[in-house]
């Protein structure tokens, strides 16, 4: 026998044990052992089965296992995964074609991450500003990704067009926005305020990099949050929707000119290029964003019911919202974890806000479901 048969705990506790003495990082906030996922749903290695709407990277935007993307990637696994720098493969030129004309550009650089992405986007946005005898500075807006405040970048007040005019000058050399802040609890740019740093941005030549790893791709109820009434960024970010939940990607949408000299110490693989293409091809067709724009109009008008229920104030964008917690009924932590057990997962963000992020396949009935159990968890 082994030691965990003797191991009254559940595998579940045990597991958690080991990932907290082995493992390095951040420890998750949840105490579930996912072991199968597949479309909305996660059973964990005890059998529990669990709604999950805790995607707020936007890595399952697709859900788990969709049979489209996994037919993809099996069959690019029986042919090359990865390929040597030295070389090119036969999938990575479609993908980049594809996600151009999707995004509004003309030229993409594939990797890893959302950080990589945004690293290669800055180096990008100080080679153009260097080219252009300037020195290089960044502007990005309150409650934007955290590693750029604490680099030192100048901060303004997000929303507010005024304050972003007053910020640029001579040694700018890009605005880094998102048209939807994850961090701050799914905080969406008011109306015109993307088209108004577009046209700030275009008249001081200032590249505009717009971060949309976590709202572009169909999540925000349409292609991009920054829709076409807004104008096109210098540069895109776009981020881990396009792995489809099973390989880590992400990519630099721009102009040849401003992405030319750039690049990653990971510039992408045959399956990730293969698993985008299908990526790009689904949204193609728009049928996801009809979808998605159902289901948003659904959420919110679920949610929206609920302030004055241990709620305090809800934020949607698309299929994506952030509910800010009432201190009386607990901790945005407490709730999570409570939810737990109801079936449900969601993610907190500080101290007040969970944020509801769920595959763009899920049902409406399960979204009420999900939401019942909310209301259920705020009234105990």
């Amino acid at each position: 026998m082994t030691t965990a048969d003797h191991d009254p705990r559940s595998a579940t506790d045990r597991t958690i044990e080991q990932d907290r003495r082995h493992r390095a990082g951040r420890t998750p906030v949840l105490p579930v052992v996912v072991a199968t996922g597949e479309g909305a749903w996660v059973t964990d290695i005890d059998g529990r089965r669990y709604l999950d709407l805790s995607s707020s990277t936007g890595a399952l935007t697709f859900g788990h296992r969709h049979p489209a993307l996994v037919a993809v990637a099996a069959d690019q696994l029986t042919r090359s995964a990865f390929t040597s720098a030295a070389v090119h493969d036969d999938r990575q030129a479609g993908f980049a074609a594809a996600l151009a004309e999707l995004a509004g550009g003309d030229s993409v650089l594939s990797v890893d991450s959302g950080d990589e992405a945004m690293d290669v986007a800055l180096r990008a946005a100080a080679a153009r500003a260097q080219r252009d005898a300037a020195p290089a500075s960044v502007v990005v807006a309150a409650g934007s990704h955290e590693p750029l405040v604490a680099s030192g970048a100048r901060t303004v007040p997000f929303g507010d067009a005024g304050a972003l005019a007053d910020a640029l000058d001579d040694a700018t050399a890009a605005v880094v926005l998102e048209p939807v802040q994850a961090g701050a609890g799914v905080v969406a740019a008011p109306a015109g305020y993307l088209a108004a740093a577009r046209e700030l941005c275009a008249e001081r030549g200032v590249t505009l990099i717009v971060d949309e790893t976590r709202s572009g791709l169909g999540r925000s109820g349409s292609t991009f949050a920054m829709g076409p009434g807004d104008g096109v960024p210098d540069i895109r970010l776009l981020g881990p929707a396009l792995g489809g939940g099973i390989v880590p990607s992400a990519a630099v949408v721009g102009t040849r000119e401003l992405l030319r000299d750039v690049s990653a110490t990971a510039s992408g693989s045959a399956l990730a290029a293969a698993i985008g293409q299908r990526v790009v091809e689904m949204l193609g067709t728009g049928e996801i964003q009809t979808r998605a724009a159902a289901l948003a109009e659904h959420l919110r008008g679920r949610l929206d019911a609920l302030p004055g229920t241990g709620v305090t104030a809800v934020r949607t964008a698309g299929v994506w919202a952030g509910v800010d917690i009432d201190p009386a009924v607990g901790s945005a932590t407490d709730i999570a974890r409570r939810l737990v057990a109801r079936g449900v997962l969601v993610e907190s963000v500080g101290p007040a806000t969970i944020v509801l992020s769920p595959p763009l396949v899920i049902r409406a009935t399960e979204l009420d479901w999900a939401i019942e159990q909310l209301r259920v968890v705020l009234a105990s």
